[in-house]
This record gives structure tokens, sequence and C-alpha cells, in this order.
């Protein structure tokens, strides 16, 4: 094993030699991942300091960016930063991942990336005959592993991965199995994979008959189960183990509706059919599933700029809120232009226009230096 940073001198760049090691390695550890990565450019003294893997497992990890999918000319990975300038923080082509064919985003959480490839059937063979490959990987470190083959059942509709590196150096994947492969119908089951066991567990629904877990359902890893929205006025819960299902009435339809974590708290963001409101919901109590309403939004109120991007269909896709602020991201217009508004000043700021050929899923991420366990690379 090589030397550990507390025991290694790092080379001090010229500018930082009046100061002490310890004191630059604590400056330098109360960063955010997003400096250190601009860092980088000044000097290889720079390069090499901020580049140093103790140093980066302490810097402070937050909201740094976005993964998305572009479709020109074909389906290509991308990353966006969050500040919407400067080379992506993330190499989106991965070069560290198998020779796979087409290899596309599906979920993000706390830093791992569940990503899936897709080898359509031969002429003649049955479209349930495709061949799908899960692949989890870590952005931040380059590790990747390639997850145990399954035999889809009927439809799946949902992709999603949970990971509290705070809780657990375990990730777990669920694939929410439907009656049919073709329409949003209702749930029958889930798939649960473990990274702690290294298998795939099916566990039949305990949620309400007729839920509905569609295509642009979305959902959030917190304290240890996943949420999804439904069709219908709430979420519905299952825990990593598929034992403890539960359902969260909402005060309001979900089918528009993005949810997250941010300062400890569920947050529910949606807005009505016109597109034109925004209203932001915080469950308060988890346990009564109080709901209370934190913040309310007109797209009329943007700057007339942004206003105008919108049209002429009003598209409006809510992508984040921020984990520890009080800040909601969203991507508007033909052109997928992200903007930030901040709840307290009502302020609106423009991040980046992505372009017309983006595409969901707009994945927030927060870089993981911490350690994760997988039977892998």
């Amino acid at each position: 094993m090589g030397e550990s940073s507390s025991n290694k001198r790092l080379p001090l760049p010229e500018d930082a030699s009046i100061l002490t090691e310890d004191l630059v390695i604590e400056i330098l550890s109360r960063l955010p991942y997003s400096s250190l990565c601009r860092f980088k450019c000044v000097s290889k003294s720079w390069l090499v300091l901020c580049s140093d893997p103790e140093i980066r497992k302490k810097s402070t990890q937050t909201l740094s960016g976005f993964f998305y999918m572009s479709i020109s000319p074909t389906y290509t990975r991308q990353f966006t930063n969050l500040s919407g300038r400067g080379q992506p923080m993330v190499e989106p082509s991965f070069p560290i991942l198998p020779n796979l064919p087409e290899v596309r985003f599906v979920d993000c959480s706390n830093g791992l990336l569940l990503c899936l490839d897709i080898i359509s059937p031969s002429p003649g063979q049955n479209i349930l005959e495709m061949e799908i490959y899960y692949i989890v990987c870590n952005p931040a470190t380059h590790e990747w592993v390639m997850l145990p083959n399954i035999i889809e059942r009927r439809g799946i509709y949902n992709r999603r991965l949970g990971f509290d590196p705070t809780v657990s150096p375990h990730f777990t994947v669920f694939l929410v199995v439907c009656r049919d492969y073709y329409h949003n119908d209702p749930v029958i089951g889930v798939e649960i994979y473990s990274s702690e066991t290294g298998v795939w567990t099916y566990k039949e629904s305990e949620w309400d008959n007729g839920t509905v877990v569609g295509n642009t359902s979305k959902s959030v890893f917190f304290d240890g189960v996943m949420h999804f929205t439904t069709s219908g006025s709430s979420l519905v819960t299952v825990d990593k183990e598929g034992k403890t299902w539960r359902k969260i009435p909402t005060p309001y339809q979900t089918l528009h509706t993005y949810i997250g974590v941010s300062q400890g708290h569920l947050y529910s963001v949606n807005h009505d059919r016109s597109g034109y409101k925004i209203a932001v919901w915080v469950l308060e109590d988890y346990g009564s599933g109080q709901w209370i309403l934190k913040y309310t939004f007109s797209t009329y109120d943007l700057p007339e700029p942004l206003f105008l991007q919108l049209q002429p269909y009003n598209i409006v896709v809510i992508i984040a809120v921020h984990p520890e602020r009080n800040l909601i991201y969203l991507a508007i217009g033909p052109q997928r232009s992200i903007i930030s508004i901040d709840m307290d000043s009502r302020a609106v700021h423009a991040i980046r226009t992505l372009g017309h050929y983006a595409r969901h899923p707009y994945l927030p991420y927060i870089p993981c230096f911490s350690e994760w366990l997988f039977d892998g690379h």
C-alpha cells in the first residue's frame, strides 16, 4: 500500500508556501469538490495537491451538476456543471465503463450512478428476450460494478438506485414491475438488488391494488426507503428489504411532481397542468404524513427573457431541490434552459442552456468519495 497523505509531504504551491502544510490541507478540505476541480488548472503543484485522495474525502460534497442525455446525432451521455461554466467536472463518456453499445443514465443517488445497456432482440425474437445490463458506478472515483443478470418480468418502467453513505456503504437497486409491458398498468411487484447480499430478490407488491407508478414517476431514496410518485394523489414507499410498504397521501395530484430531499426533509415540487404555477411542499411530519406548503411561484414572474423561452409550449421540467439551500431547479422551454429559483429572495438565476436535443432524465449529482462496497471492479 502507498503512503497515506498524513504520512507524506504534499508539494505546496509557491503562492501557498507561507502557510503550513496542515493549514493548506485544512483550508482545501473545507472547499466543495467543484472548487478543487477548478484549482487543478492553476499549476502542476495545485493539480497534485487538489488530487490528493484524503483532501477529496474531507472536502464538502454538495450539488455539483446534472447528468442528462442528448439525442444528437445518437444517444450520448452529457454532464453540466452547476455553475454553468467551464469544462464538465465529470467526464460523461465514462471510458472506465465496459465496452457496451449504448450505456444510458437511469438514476443517481448520493454520488453513485445507475446505468443500463439494452441489446435489442434479434429479428423473430420476443421483445422480452432482450439483453439488459445494469451497471453502478462512482464517477468521482472511477469505480464500477456490473450487476448480475436478471430475467425481467413483464413491464418494468422504473429502475431506481438507493445509496446513503452516511448510513451504509451498500447500495440497493429497485425495479418496479407492472402487470403489462406496453402500458402504465398497476404495479405487481418490485425486484430488489442488494450489494450487501449480491443477489436479486422479487417481492410482490403490498401497495393498494391499482397503484400505478408510471414511466414519468419520480423517486428519491430517503432514510433507507425508496419513495415513488404515483398517478394519483399519493407517494408510495418500499424499504430496501422489501418488508415495509407504505402509502403517503398528498394534498395534490403527483402526476407532474418532483420529489427530493433538502435539509433533512422530504420535499415535493409540483406544477399544475398549465405549467404556470409551481408549488413546493414539505413533509413536516413523516410519521403522520403532514405536509405544509412552503412556497409558490408563477412562471409569469420570470424575467421576460426567460419567460419568452417557455413559448410556445410552456415546457417546465422540475429537476432538483438543493440539498442544503432553499433553491429549486427547473429546465424550461424547448431549449431546456436550466434555471434556479431562490425560495427566500425569489431571485431567478439562469445557469445554462442545454439545447433542443437534451433529454431526461436530468440527474442531480453530488460527488462521493466515501467507501462503497461491492463485489466488482
